[in-house]
């Protein structure tokens, strides 16, 4: 991990990341602040991700790749970070799981990462949800390997956005 890479990421300091820390490939920091009513102080690092800084956290919102969130969180051990929260989307598998439905996970064992759309094929999908997979998306295992790695605790916060066995989010959804 190089020092000179955390700017290019944040587009601030290290030592301006306060001790938690949210990121988001689908959440923009301007949607936080209407969410939590808190204006926060926004950066643009060179790689154009939005960064903002509130009272209590840092918001970070990455782009939807799993390299970028490792090397995010991974970048975070330079910082005083303590606590990292992920919110995501995920294409939801169990049939108890309804478009718009949050799912909580404190380890990535029920959500797989797929690497492109075009491993979600019908026959793969039905595979994984015999396994016990309950949803998919593209960041959760970076997520939660980079923190394992840096030695933070990680949470994730998933809306499900689709349901690629029977309403996929290609399809008009009524």
């Amino acid at each position: 991990m190089r020092k000179e890479y955390f700017k290019a990421f944040f587009g601030i300091n290290p030592s301006a990341v306060r001790k938690r820390v949210i990121i988001s490939p689908i959440v923009f920091p301007k949607q936080f602040e209407k969410i939590t009513g808190e204006q926060g102080k926004h950066y643009k690092s060179i790689l154009s991700y939005h960064v903002a800084n509130f009272k209590r956290l840092t918001f970070v919102k990455a782009p939807m790749t799993q390299s970028a969130v490792a090397d995010i969180v991974q970048l975070l051990k330079l910082t005083k970070c303590c606590e990292l929260v992920f919110i995501g989307a995920i294409g939801g598998l169990d049939k108890g799981l309804k478009v718009g439905d949050t799912v909580i996970a404190g380890r990535a064992k029920y959500i797989y990462s797929v690497g492109s759309i075009h491993e979600e094929t019908k026959a793969r999908m039905l595979a994984l949800k015999k396994k016990g997979i309950i949803g998919i998306d593209f960041e959760n295992r970076a997520f939660f390997r980079a923190a394992k790695k840096t030695g933070l605790k990680p949470m994730a916060c998933y809306v499900v956005t689709d349901l690629p066995l029977t309403k996929p989010f290609y399809r008009k959804m009524t």
